[in-house]
């Protein structure tokens, strides 16, 4: 397995070649305002990133029916299960970035590398899938989202991916369009 953004490299399980991803090593994008800084998360970023995917999955609960809600119970074992993957996952096989809002995180999206057969849309085999793209409410409307999103889609193109694919909750869905995103050929089955 690659060594993530320390080694230049991230690597999705079973692939032969690791995606280079050392181009974007202690990168910032700032955006015209000046009090907002765009930059990838590390380590000691960790429990934000947590906070913010258990926000999000939050938020999708109290909108999509499908989504489910979690008693305090299942909440403490999903926050240990996401403190987990995202110790196993970061700057590994998963990046994330943070949009920082006068010097404080308030946006986050990532994006999972990983191995998919060669095929004619993406002959080098390797795709990204973009996730846990989420804003508080408060920093919400100031294009922090699609300033990530744009982040993640520029390291997929650096890295030689074609497709990138992603699931859009509903308010996320025009901002998702709007930047070329389409709905595909994917069907979803979820097993009980």
């Amino acid at each position: 397995m690659g060594t993530g953004r320390p080694g230049g490299r991230v690597t999705a399980p079973g692939l032969a070649q690791p995606v280079d991803s050392g181009h974007h090593s202690g990168m910032t994008t700032r955006l015209d305002t000046g009090r907002v800084l765009i930059r990838p998360a590390t380590a000691a970023d960790r429990a934000i990133l947590v906070e913010f995917r258990l926000a999000m999955l939050a938020e999708l609960a109290g909108h999509d029916p499908g989504a489910g809600t979690l008693q305090p119970a299942e909440s403490a074992a999903m926050r240990e299960a996401n403190e987990r993957w995202i110790e196993d996952h970061l700057e590994r096989d998963f990046e994330a970035w943070l949009a920082d809002l006068d010097g404080r995180p308030v946006a986050s999206a990532g994006l999972l590398w990983f191995a998919h057969p060669p095929g004619p849309i993406n002959p080098g085999g390797v795709e990204a899938y973009i996730l846990n793209v989420y804003t508080r409410p408060e920093a919400r409307r100031l294009g922090l989202a699609r300033a990530l999103v744009e982040r993640l889609v520029e390291e997929a193109r650096a890295a030689g991916v074609r497709r990138i694919w992603l699931r859009a909750s509903s308010d996320g869905r025009p901002l998702y369009e709007a930047m070329g995103f389409r709905t595909g050929d994917y069907l979803q089955l979820t097993l009980d």
